[in-house]
């Protein structure tokens, strides 16, 4: 029966505005013949959020990546490891990297020099798959995501290619943004701290018309921040607006934009001499000053829900990205014999990329004799094309070398004696279908695939070699959920995966795409008042990996195999009402199982086989002290692989302490952030014994925001 939008809305409005402040999701009906509202447009996923008065929690119930739908937590056959907003809020988190330290199984791998989105590991496979509202953002260089326009992040362990396609079979992360809401606000907040760092943010929301039919949001951050690393600087710009209509009770459209401007300096770490770390001072830098790369990029989401009946809704979006990177690097490539004589390379580079996708997805429920079904269908399309131009100069014949306890800057650059030019062109078409069975109560089935036709186009200027590709790419998904009690369940699946790899061999020939197999089993509890467990072991491989050419080590075939193998155990929640908890541990066994150049068995790059995080804060409830809270963390990350090709150079294992308090007064929230509080060396990540990543000493935040 269809009522009046004024009525309607508000009716919404009011039950939705219930459920934030109690910090609950909504979810689906799970009923075909549910009395509820459409659930596509009222129960929008995206739009629900926490209340800034309420007393913060980390309580997760519900999940949307995992299926697409807005799930259960029990009921979802894989883990998903979720990190809200408020874990953002009480870490000082300013980029992505930084609020997915305590998510156990995920580490830090390559970040092109603080340049580009940086590639992270997933239970022991890297990835540069991260989804923004369900969409991959990591075609081009878009910068390292903002946080100040996240509501959510949620990372899908094992493969997911099922549901996102071409993808690594580690595991997904995708970001869900802030939505608009219904009541009128702004806020306003400031931070600032060790090296340098000065940040400005805004936050703000409400209807614009009277019937409150059209709801915005409005995020925008400005940031500046110098380093510990010597001439190492940079800065950042983003706008984020978002706007939703309410056509009519059974349709909303939601127009979404981001634009954001990242310039830093190009800085590839620290250098190990003789596989020997920590001779040099860890402020030391081995690039230029001034050698400063800018990304632009701007992202454009169109969203239409519209409900057919309580049964049916469809979902029709398109997502849009264009963006370039230029500038200057300079990088290590080699060491004299004398072990102080730094070779360097001496770059520029221009890459420009335009992506354009569409979706369409249609959720039904329906039943079957004594079996529920929650279906989607989908339909998606994908055009990405880019460009990348890099000039080099030649070491052997142009060392541009520094001395590494004596470094002189400021060089005369040397001559470019090298091109590279190359493009790409990317056509992907994607229909995908699943199936969510409710059994009985106990038991729950999820049945999936996707299956994506795939042309690729890749041309290098420089040599005239082209070579074109078409696959078809099958992305199958199973899974089983036993619930024998409301707090509890076990759960098993089996999934696949697949990426094409770009490029060509020494004949000229397309590589044969990477394939991906997993499975995992695992237990979900929920205790306490909203303490969310869940604990899993996993297996996976990957085939068709690149790696060297035996015949010309200027090549790469696609030859090689890995696997990754292990348990981890993950938490999130309230253990009391003034007590939440976010962390785990990560068990990983990841190594080579085939490779022509590679030792068999040998351990995965940045792959360390222990790692854990626990992140605890406390906040007063009532009385006098009400509102105020104080909490601490430790990371703890074992030893790895520093070098793919040498496998006597490891990173040092490091355990890391971290500090928090603050104080909540009516609109008002005062920060102070002591992280690396007993200022340990450590060194986060290595692309090789040139590269190494060194982590920030001791850093002190503070923040400060209020909100009207």
């Amino acid at each position: 029966m269809s009522r009046p939008a004024p009525q309607w809305w508000l009716r919404a409005s009011v039950a939705s505005l219930a459920l934030a402040l109690q910090g609950v999701t909504p979810t689906t009906a799970q009923s075909p013949r549910a009395e509820t509202a459409p659930a596509s447009v009222v129960l929008d996923p995206l739009s629900v959020e926490g209340s800034y008065t309420a007393a913060p929690k980390y309580q997760v119930k519900d999940l949307y990546s995992g299926t697409k739908t807005v799930t259960p937590r029990l009921s979802l056959p894989q883990q998903v490891d979720v990190v809200p907003q408020e874990v953002l809020r009480d870490t000082a988190a300013t980029r992505v990297e930084r609020a997915l330290d305590y998510v156990p199984g995920v580490g830090k791998q390559n970040d092109f020099g603080a340049q580009n989105l940086a590639l992270y590991s997933v239970r022991g496979f890297a990835t540069q798959d991260i989804f923004f509202n369900g969409f991959n953002i990591a075609r081009g260089y878009n910068g390292a995501p903002d946080t100040q326009n996240v509501q959510s992040i949620e990372v899908l362990k094992g493969p997911s290619g099922a549901l996102y396609g071409r993808s690594d079979p580690g595991g997904t992360i995708n970001i869900l943004t802030k939505q608009p809401v219904a009541l009128p606000f702004v806020e306003m907040g400031t931070l600032f701290g060790s090296f340098g760092t000065a940040r400005t943010t805004v936050d703000a929301g409400g209807p614009l018309n009277e019937e409150g039919t059209v709801l915005y949001r409005f995020n925008g951050a400005l940031a500046r921040q110098d380093s510990f690393r010597d001439f190492v600087d940079g800065d950042r710009v983003l706008v984020a607006p978002v706007v939703s209509w309410l056509i009519s009770p059974d349709t909303k459209l939601t127009v979404e934009a981001q634009y954001l401007r990242n310039r830093q300096t190009f800085d590839r770490g620290t250098v190990a001499v003789n596989n020997r770390l920590g001779l040099v001072p860890r402020s030391r830098f081995f690039g230029e000053p001034g050698d400063d790369s800018v990304s632009e990029a701007g992202i454009l989401q169109i969203r239409l829900d519209h409900a057919f009946n309580a049964d049916w809704q469809l979902r029709v979006a398109g997502h849009f990205n264009t963006g370039s990177l230029t500038g200057l690097q300079t990088g290590a490539t080699g060491l004299l014999d004398d072990g102080r004589t730094l070779l360097r390379e001496f770059r520029r580079h221009d890459f420009t990329w335009g992506v354009a996708i569409g979706q369409a997805e249609l959720v039904g429920h329906f039943a079957t004799g004594p079996f529920a079904h929650t279906v989607l269908l989908g339909l998606e399309h994908e055009r990405y094309n880019s460009t990348e131009n890099l000039l080099r100069s030649t070491p052997r014949l142009d060392p541009f070398a520094i001395d590494l306890f004596n470094p002189v800057y400021g060089q005369p650059k040397p001559p470019i004696t090298r091109r590279y030019s190359a493009s790409e062109n990317v056509g992907n078409t994607a229909v995908y279908v699943q199936d969510q069975i409710a059994l009985s109560p106990e038991w729950k089935l999820l049945l999936g695939n996707r299956t994506d036709f795939y042309n690729q186009t890749f041309r290098d200027k420089v040599s005239n070699e082209r070579t074109e590709q078409d696959r078809t790419g099958f992305s199958p998904r199973a899974g089983l959920v036993y619930q024998p009690l409301s707090f509890l369940s076990f759960y098993g699946n089996v999934a696949a995966s697949f990426r094409p790899n770009t490029g060509f061999d020494i004949a000229t020939r397309p590589f044969a795409p990477e394939t991906g197999f997993g499975y995992e089993a695992g237990v979900k509890l929920d205790l306490f008042t909203g303490l969310s467990v869940t604990g899993a072991a996993f297996h996976i491989e990957k085939e068709n990996v690149l790696t060297t050419d035996p015949r010309d080590f200027f090549f790469q075939i696609a030859a090689g195999a890995v696997r990754s193998q292990g348990f981890d155990l993950s938490f999130v929640g309230q253990v009391t009402p003034e007590f939440r908890v976010i962390g785990g541990y990560a068990f990983i066994d990841a190594a080579v199982t085939r490779d022509e150049v590679l030792r068999v068995g040998s351990p995965l790059l940045n792959i360390p086989r222990h790692s854990g995080s626990l992140l605890g804060v406390y906040e007063v409830q009532a009385g006098d002290w009400k509102g105020f809270g104080f909490g601490g963390g430790v990371r703890a990350v074992g030893s790895r692989l520093g070098d793919s090709g040498n496998e006597r150079f490891r990173l040092p294992g490091y355990v890391l302490t971290d500090a928090l308090v603050y104080y909540r007064y009516e609109n008002l929230r005062f920060g102070l952030n002591v992280d690396n509080i007993f200022d340990e060396t450590y060194y986060e990540r290595s692309y090789n014994a040139f590269w190494v990543g060194v982590g920030e000493p001791r850093r002190v935040i503070v923040s400060m925001t209020a909100r009207f």
